[in-house]
């Protein structure tokens, strides 16, 4: 299992067990269990910890400030979960093609997509702003940061910059996932 940085990685698998991603990113962390063993072990063991936390927060309240308001993400349950994104990986794809030619497949998860890379091919350079997991589902990645194979998870960080690539001689797809924008609507 390859990823950017460690605590960015134990951070998003907190999160995971937590169940606090948005519906993409939820997705992206099941698509990761699902086919990495070392994955599904590594968000059991978040589960243990935030269990013991909170049972221990029962006894002694850990905050005695009200929580802060945190933004709150439409919650809605999609069709299309993490096996049927496998099953459709899987199957014939009618692609999209984006200005940057890059081959997509929208899934109808806001903030969720398929991509697909031809062999030799690279996703312009580019950077984020915000969090963007990349599981792949089928064939290699790769940036300047490592390789990634099937169910391997590659994290985006807010700053980062990066040109990923399909590495080897076949096609890779990925399963791609940011935080749904916001919309905000004048009163």
């Amino acid at each position: 299992m390859l990823f950017t940085r460690e605590d960015t990685y134990a951070s998003f698998m907190m999160d995971h067990a937590a169940g606090t991603h948005p519906e993409s990113l939820a997705l992206a962390g099941d698509l990761h269990m699902m086919l990495s063993k070392d994955a599904a072990s590594t968000a059991f063991a978040w589960s243990i910890i935030g269990g013991a936390l909170l049972e221990s927060a029962e006894a002694e309240p850990l905050l005695t400030a009200p929580e802060p308001e945190r933004p709150s993400y439409k919650r809605h349950r999609s069709p299309a979960g993490a096996r049927a994104i496998l099953d459709i990986a899987a199957g014939p794809i009618t692609w999209k093609r984006g200005l940057s030619g890059i081959a997509y497949l929208p899934i109808g998860v806001p903030g969720g997509k398929l991509m697909k890379l031809d062999a030799g091919q690279s996703v312009p350079k580019h950077g984020h702003t915000v969090i963007e997991a990349t599981v792949v589902v089928q064939g290699r990645l790769r940036d300047a940061f490592g390789e990634y194979g099937e169910g391997d998870l590659m994290l985006g960080e807010p700053g980062m910059h990066h040109k990923p690539a399909a590495a080897g001689n076949e096609p890779c797809i990925c399963y791609v996932a940011e935080p749904p924008l916001f919309s905000w609507r004048l009163q």
